[in-house]
C-alpha cells in the first residue's frame, strides 16, 4: 500500500510506501478498496462548509470528530493518501477496533513501524461526515519523535481520501477553510479577481503533483516536480542523488522519521516560482537519504506554500494560486542550531546540531524551552520563538528544564552556512 509521508518541521511524520506481500497485500487492497467505495453526506441543507483553522510550527490543524468524539487537532494534509489517528491524550477515550496491522516504512532506516488498520469510522470536517471509513492508528511507540503523550500536539491527519471529494480553497488571510460540492464554486471565487492564477496538477497514487521553477545555483532555472504537502513544514525538498551537487554554502541537519534519521543539506536557493509568483531566497532542504522511499519524494511544503491562498480543484487538477498578505514577508533559515517541537510545557528540544550556540549553552535533546526574552512559550505562539532564532538578532535570552533543573542562558545567534569543501 501506498501512503505518503508527511514531514513536521524537519522530521517526516507519516507513511510512505511499503512493499507487501501475502496476507498485507490482501489487507492493502481491502484498505484501497473500502475508502474508495465510502460516501460521505452533509449534516446541513448546504453544499459548501467552512471550517476555522490554527498555524502551529507551519501546519494547517482543523478541527476533525471521529465517531461523534469531542473536536480533535487534526493535520489538514494535502499530501497524504489516507487519514491517519495518533494514539494521544485525546484518541485514548475513543474506540478503536483494529481489524489488522500493518508494518510501515519511512525516513530513516533503523526502525521498524507497525500501524493498526481500523475499520469503519465516521469522520467529521465542518459539515461533511465521511461515512464507514477505514483508517490508519499508530501507536506512540510506532512515532519516535514524540517523546512522551505531553510532546503529541495533535490527534491525527485528514488527507486526500477525504479532500478529492471537494473543492477546496485553503484561506490564509482570514484562516478558514472552505470546502465546497457546488459545481461553480471555483469560478464564483475566482471571477473578477486577476490575482487568482490556474496551474495544473497531476494526481497521482492519492497525492497531487505540480510543476515549479527553482534557481538553485545555475543561472538558468530548474523545473522540478514536486508533491503538493501541506503536511509538510518546511518550504521545499529536493533529493540529492537527483540534481548536481550544490556548490553553494550549507549546513547539515538530520530529519527523524518512523524509521530512524536521515541526513539533510540545507541551503539557499536565489529563487522559487510557482506560476508566475516568485519568492527569492527560498531555504532548500536536500535529502541526502539512500532509502528509496524518501528518494523519490520530492516535495512543495507548507512553509512556501502558506504565502498563497489556494484552491484545490481536485476534479478538473487545477490548483489556483494568490499572494496573500504574508507574501512579502521573507523566509528565514535557522541561527540557532535547535530543532524543535511543541510541547504541553513550552517548547521540547529535538535535536541540537554541535558546535552551535545551543550546543555551547548545554541545551540537549529533551530539554524543554519555557520562556524566549521573557515571554512564555505556547502552543499559540511557538511561532515568536522560531522567528527569534531566524532573526538577525545576536542572541535569544532562553529559559528551560533539563533533568528537573531551571536554566537559563543568552543563546547566540550566527549564520549556520559553511563553505562546500
Amino acid at each position: 500500500m501506498k501512503l505518503k509521508t508527511s514531514v513536521y518541521h524537519l522530521l517526516i511524520l507519516a507513511i510512505c510506501s511499503s512493499v507487501f506481500s501475502g496476507c498485507q497485500l490482501y489487507q492493502s487492497a481491502k484498505f484501497s478498496y473500502a475508502n474508495a467505495t465510502s460516501t460521505h453526506k452533509w449534516l446541513s441543507n448546504k453544499h459548501t462548509t467552512e471550517i476555522p483553522f490554527t498555524m502551529i510550527s507551519e501546519l494547517i490543524i482543523v478541527p476533525v470528530s471521529i465517531n461523534g468524539s469531542e473536536p480533535l487537532n487534526f493535520v489538514f494534509d494535502s499530501g497524504a493518501a489516507a487519514t491517519v489517528i495518533l494514539e494521544s491524550d485525546n484518541t485514548r477515550m475513543i474506540t478503536l477496533n483494529s481489524e489488522s496491522q500493518l508494518a510501515i516504512s519511512g525516513a530513516g532506516e533503523s526502525f521498524q513501524s507497525i500501524a493498526n488498520v481500523v475499520p469503519k469510522m465516521n469522520v467529521t470536517l465542518g459539515d461533511i461526515q465521511l461515512i464507514d471509513q477505514t483508517i490508519i492508528h499508530l501507536p506512540i511507540s510506532s512515532v519516535p519523535f514524540f517523546k512522551d503523550s505531553n510532546a503529541v500536539f495533535f490527534d491525527g491527519v485528514i488527507g486526500y481520501n477525504f479532500l478529492k471529494r471537494f473543492a477546496i480553497k485553503i484561506d490564509h488571510d482570514s484562516k478558514i477553510i472552505t470546502l465546497s460540492e457546488e459545481n461553480d464554486f471555483t469560478n464564483m471565487e475566482i471571477e473578477n479577481d486577476v490575482n487568482w492564477q490556474q496551474l495544473p496538477i497531476s494526481v497521482e497514487g492519492g497525492v497531487s503533483y505540480i510543476s515549479v521553477n527553482a534557481q538553485l545555483t545555475d543561472p538558468i532555472a530548474t523545473p522540478l516536480k514536486l508533491m503538493i504537502d501541506t503536511g509538510f513544514s518546511g518550504t521545499f525538498q529536493i533529493t540529492q542523488n537527483k540534481h548536481k551537487k550544490s556548490v553553494e554554502p550549507y549546513y547539515p541537519t538530520r530529519i527523524q522519521g518512523l524509521n530512524g534519521y536521515s541526513s539533510i543539506h540545507v541551503a539557499n536557493s536565489k529563487s522559487l516560482s510557482l506560476g508566475r509568483y516568485s519568492k527569492k531566497d527560498v531555504p532548500v532542504l536536500y535529502n541526502m537519504s539512500t532509502n528509496k522511499d524518501v528518494e523519490n519524494s520530492e516535495l512543495l511544503g507548507n512553509q512556501y506554500l502558506k504565502h498563497f491562498n489556494v484552491i484545490f480543484d481536485y476534479r478538473s487538477e487545477q490548483l489556483f494560486i494568490k499572494p496573500n498578505q504574508y507574501f512579502e514577508q521573507p523566509i528565514l533559515m535557522d541561527r540557532s542550531g535547535l530543532r524543535l517541537m511543541p510541547h504541553k510545557l513550552g517548547a521540547m528540544v529535538n535535536d541540537v546540531a554541535l558546535q552551535t550556540g545551543s550546543d555551547k549553552i548545554g541545551l540537549k535533546k529533551g530539554d524543554i524551552i519555557t520562556r524566549y526574552n521573557g515571554k512564555k512559550v505556547t502552543t499559540a505562539n511557538l511561532a515568536g520563538l522560531t522567528f527569534a532564532l531566524t532573526s538577525s538578532a545576536q542572541k535569544v535570552s532562553l529559559c528551560w528544564v533539563s533533568n528537573s533543573n531551571n536554566l537559563c542562558d543568552e543563546l547566540p545567534l550566527a549564520s549556520r552556512l559553511q563553505a562546500v569543501q
